[in-house]
């Protein structure tokens, strides 16, 4: 199958090119039920959308530290710089949404109390919780940008429909 995201989507809003990759995710998914080509393919089709992005990805919930009671996210499929390997629930704003389980929209790193510099260009960031179809968290989705303000409501309601539709399967 050949797949090229559409080159009109540049010229669209925010809003527009969200209602685009959702589709356009959903569409590749149809019937796909690995986890890791799901994630993958979000990361892609996400980061070509969205030209201030510079990091896109997830943090997996560790499955076999959960399983001895410790609740760390490591590094899953992801397009940018080398992202941190390790988060622990409750550090930095990944950490934070694990915790939590609600999405962070970071205007600003800097302001961000307990902000991990993976890569010192980020100045805003959101995450978004990612749950299986019980409810589980499975994993948190992160995109990071150089702009200062780059992530708002828009964000993470859209990111959060995409979330839901592809991964509470």
């Amino acid at each position: 199958m050949s797949y090229m995201v559409n080159s009109s989507s540049t010229m669209l809003s925010k809003g527009e090119k969200y209602q685009e990759v959702i589709r356009d995710v959903l569409a590749v998914l149809d019937g796909e039920p690995d986890v890791t080509a799901r994630m993958a393919t979000c990361v892609s089709l996400l980061n070509q959308a969205f030209d201030a992005w510079f990091w896109t990805g997830f943090y997996v919930v560790d499955k076999v530290k959960k399983a001895a009671g410790i609740d760390e996210l490591v590094v899953g499929p992801y397009n940018g710089t080398l992202g941190c390997l390790r988060i622990a629930f409750g550090r930095g704003v990944c950490g934070a949404a694990a915790a939590t389980r609600t999405t962070q929209v970071v205007p600003d790193v800097h302001q961000f109390s307990d902000h991990i510099a993976c890569d010192s260009r980020s100045n805003s960031e959101i995450v978004v919780p990612v749950f299986d179809k019980n409810g589980e968290l499975i994993a948190v989705f992160d995109s990071d940008s150089e702009s200062f303000g780059t992530y708002d409501d828009e964000d993470a309601a859209n990111l959060k429909k995409l979330m839901a539709a592809v991964f509470s399967i």
